[in-house]
Parts: C-alpha cells; structure tokens; sequence
C-alpha cells in the first residue's frame, strides 16, 4: 500500500472527488450495480409494468389534454378509479411478491453489498491501492454478508422508531389542536389569528421532524461502511462517534446530491416517456438509467466515510508525518523517543 496524506474535506470536494471517481471506475461501479440490481429490477416490472403503465398513461393523457389537478386527480379520474381492489387477486399476489419478497431481499442484501463494494473501491482509491476487480469487489463485501444484513435490519428498525415516534407526536399535537378548534367555534370562532398560528405551527412542527430525522438518521447511518471493513460486526455506535460536530455539513451534502441526482432523474425519465411510451421496454429503460447514476447516490457516502475517519480518528496522519519525516519512516524511528533523547 502506497502512503498518501488524507486530509479533511468540504461538501465541495467530496462531491467532486465522488465524481472523479465515478468517471475513472465507471465501467466497474456500472457492472457491479447491474449484477446486483439488474434482475430485481426486471423482476419488479415484470410485477407491475401494467399498472404503472396504466396510472402513468392517463396522468400522461391528461396534461397532453390540458387537463386540471381535478381532472387528474379528481374522484372521477382514472386514477383514483383504477383502486387495488378492482385489479383482481393476481394483483394482490404480485404485491405481496414485491412487498414481502423482493423489497426485503433488496434492502437486507442487494444495498448492503453494493454500498460495501463502493466502499471496498473507495478505500482502494484513496490509499492509492490497485483497484480490485468487479469480481473482488463481490467477493469482499459478500463475505460480510451476514453482519451486513443484520445491522442494516437493526438500522432499519432504528429508522422505523424514529418515524413512529414522530408521527405519534404529530398525531397528538393534532388531535389537540382539532379539539381545541372545536372549543373554539363552539365558544364564538375561531379567529384569523388562530389559523395562522395553526399553520405556523404545523409548518414549524413539520420541519422540527423532518430535521430530527434526518439528524439520527445520518448520525446513526455510516454503520455499513465499518462493518464492510470489518472494524466492527454492528458498527451504530461508532457511527454516533464518527459524525460527531459533522452533521450539518452531512446534512447539506446529501440536500445537494439529492437536488443534482432527482433533477436528472426526472428530465431523463420525462424524455424517455415522451419518446418510447410508457411499456415495459421504456420502464427498463429507465431502470437502466437509474443503474447507470445509482453509484453517484452510494460514492459520496463512501468518500465522506473516510473524511469523518481522516476528521475523527486521524486517518492519514501517520502517512503525513512520513512523508514529512521520511528518515523516521525509513529507519522506522519512534519520534517521541528520539525527542526524548535529544532533551538528554
């Protein structure tokens, strides 16, 4: 292994970095992603090109028609028409196929390993190591598999609470605030200041959650990474650790990739149903674009991994004094012993 200096990175340059990475190891995050993904995706479509080709087509038709929200979504819409309980049973089946079978093997295996390969790739890249192999690549993040899959079943869980409990605290200030209105109208109205407040209130409440969340999210969520490396087999705690002081600067990395990647998302996907229709073959189509990018989403974890360890646990630093003192290097010299004999 090659020594280099790493050091501590801004959102600027970690999005660049994850971008240079993208275009250098194009072809093996690419075939990685298609093994991995390739066939959950078109066993998914499979599944349920026809009911997405049917709600996608009259919302489609609508807007060539110029038609209202009312007329897309509207009670007499096709969409709202077209209710699961009016599919038939293979419906139900093809569903519960999806939701039950393919979601969980997705999330319990296909993202745990394709995050640790990038990972795996990441590593080799900034410790200026020989880039492995798609084959490598597989191996190392399948022979984690298990502490993998289990912590990001734990992860889960954790996020499933978090939400719960938000949700739970949403509902109450809810319902007292529906039986205070009710209070009110009955004492004599329910004043324009009072609405407002309501709304305020509300819009407050909603972003309070939506920062909470994202909070524990990120600062439990860099478990994956560690238990890749195999630093650890569960890794949560670490994580609380290595993003401590850092989650505002995480938080404003992902607003950004989240704005550039879902922007062309969807310019792409509208082009694509503007051109090939809404069939089978155009909803591949579009899976494959979303292959072609679903890297970009999993090289800024990865790269912001390694900052947090450059930031937190000195990753690098020793690398540094080595090409800063290279005798001691050489000659594997302890430096605060040959300090210690120089004030003899």
């Amino acid at each position: 292994m090659q020594n280099v200096s790493l050091r501590p990175m801004g959102i600027g340059r970690i999005l660049d970095r994850s971008f240079q990475l993208y275009r250098k190891h194009f072809l093996v995050l690419t075939l990685i992603m298609l093994i991995l993904y390739g066939p959950f995706y078109l066993l998914q479509h499979l599944l349920t090109y026809q009911e997405t080709a049917m709600t996608s087509g009259s919302i489609l038709e609508q807007i060539r028609n110029g038609g209202s929200l009312e007329d897309m979504f509207g009670p007499n819409s096709t969409f709202l028409q077209n209710d699961p309980a009016s599919r038939g049973e293979g419906y139900l089946w093809r569903t519960l196929t999806l939701v039950l079978v393919l979601f969980p093997i997705m999330m319990l295996g296909l993202m745990p390993a394709s995050i640790a390969s990038v990972v795996h790739l990441v590593k080799a890249s900034l410790y200026g190591e020989e880039t492995p192999g798609v084959g490598q690549l597989l191996r190392k993040s399948f022979a984690r598999f298990w502490p993998l899959a289990g912590s990001t079943f734990l992860f889960g869980l954790i996020v499933i609470g978090i939400y719960l409990g938000m949700a739970i605290i949403v509902g109450i200030f809810a319902i007292i605030f529906a039986v205070g209105g009710s209070l009110s109208n009955a004492a004599g109205g329910f004043g324009g200041g009072a609405l407002a407040f309501t709304i305020v209130f509300f819009a407050a409440l909603g972003l309070g959650s939506l920062f909470t969340f994202a909070y524990f999210v990120i600062r439990w969520g860099y478990c994956l990474p560690i238990v890749a490396l195999g630093e650890e087999s569960v890794g949560i705690g670490r994580s609380w650790g290595l993003t401590r002081k850092s989650f505002w600067r995480l938080f404003g990395m992902y607003v950004v990739l989240t704005l550039i990647l879902y922007l062309f998302l969807i310019v792409v996907q509208l082009i694509v149903a503007a051109v090939f229709g809404l069939g089978l073959g155009a909803q591949l189509l579009q899976s494959l674009i979303s292959i072609l990018v679903m890297s970009l989403w999993f090289l800024p974890y990865a790269v912001s991994f390694f900052d947090l360890k450059v930031r937190n646990e000195g990753l690098g630093l020793q690398s540094l004094i080595d090409s800063t003192i290279p005798e001691a290097a050489n000659e594997h010299i302890q430096i605060p012993i040959d300090l210690d004999k120089k004030n003899d």
